[in-house]
């Protein structure tokens, strides 16, 4: 038997992973040629039959999958032989990594930064979306991490804590005003106002929804947008009330450009993890997560800020 190429494992790995030759090539910025070679190589090496056609797809057969079980973990730690926790500036490669927009828009930049520092020969493809899809392409192997908002019910991913983050009713201080001068209870906020919630299906629209309802909302006055940005300016300009990230509005309630809807709602609370596939456990993929965890805005959250906030001082 001729000895085996890593090359060639690592290619029937990416394989197995993303469940074609083309998402495996784009994977490795090769060509579908290119792939089919390295299999045909492997199968011609170990003299056995690793794919078999299925319809229009090429299926693991008995014997791909066994190989594939048994070189994923072996890749895994010879990639840790030669980049170690010990020596992240020595990492390279290409790490496409998901993140929502309440991470991005506040504290997911000082992380780069400081991603970029320890590992500064990594690029990184970076995606903004909604953690349901994000969810997906890491299931699918179209990611390799994503910050999103937790629960995640999968037994694919392994989620570290990066802690959890309020959620606060907010509104225009004239708007309030407004609304006070003329003796408006919430129940009569909520069902005169317009309303703002972050589309379906993020975390946020379900607790939105459940205060609405206790208050008698309905939704003939309820506008959803897919941008807490968007919807952060519409309520500053008088557009109405929302409930938005405590770390994303908090300076808009300093500036006294917003104020908390009413002490009597009481903050939701948001958990956001960062996610990554059960076989992604290699070290550089280890580091980011150490970092992330050390970066992020959620963990040793200051509850005598949050109650400075709650009451608009």
């Amino acid at each position: 038997m001729r000895r085996l190429s890593l090359t060639n494992l690592e290619t029937l790995c990416w394989i197995a992973r993303l469940g074609s030759f083309t998402a495996a090539a784009r994977r490795l910025n090769t060509t579908q040629p290119a792939i089919s070679g390295r299999v045909k190589e492997l199968e011609q090496s170990l003299r056995v039959k690793l794919f078999h056609r299925q319809g229009r797809r090429m299926e693991l057969t008995i014997l791909g999958r066994e190989l594939v079980e048994r070189a994923q973990p072996l890749l895994n730690r010879l990639e840790d032989v030669v980049i170690s926790l010990e020596n992240p500036a020595a990492a390279t490669g290409i790490i496409r990594m998901g993140v929502g927009e309440m991470v991005a828009v506040t504290w997911f930049g000082a992380l780069m930064a400081r991603l970029q520092e320890n590992m500064p020969r990594v690029t990184y493809q970076i995606e903004v979306d909604l953690t349901v899809n994000m969810r997906q392409k890491l299931e699918l192997g179209q990611l390799d991490l994503a910050i999103v908002a937790a629960p995640l019910d999968s037994n694919r991913l392994a989620t570290t804590s990066l802690g959890t983050v309020n959620l606060l009713w907010v509104i225009a201080p004239g708007v309030r005003a407004a609304a006070q001068r003329k003796g408006l209870d919430l129940a009569h906020i909520f069902t005169t106002h317009p309303i703002w919630a972050l589309a379906r299906p993020s975390h946020m629209f379900p607790s939105a929804m459940e205060t609405l309802r206790k208050y008698g909302a309905t939704q003939s006055n309820i506008s959803t947008c897919n941008s807490l940005q968007s919807m952060l300016e519409t309520v500053v300009a008088g557009g109405g009330i929302s409930l938005l990230p405590e770390n994303l509005v908090a300076p808009r309630i300093r500036r006294r450009e917003l104020v908390p809807l009413s002490a009597a709602l009481p903050p939701e609370r948001l958990e956001f993890v960062i996610a990554r596939h059960r076989d992604q456990e290699q070290a550089i993929i280890r580091h980011i997560v150490e970092l992330s965890v050390a970066a992020s805005a959620f963990l040793g959250h200051d509850a005598a800020a949050s109650a400075h906030l709650q009451k608009g001082r």
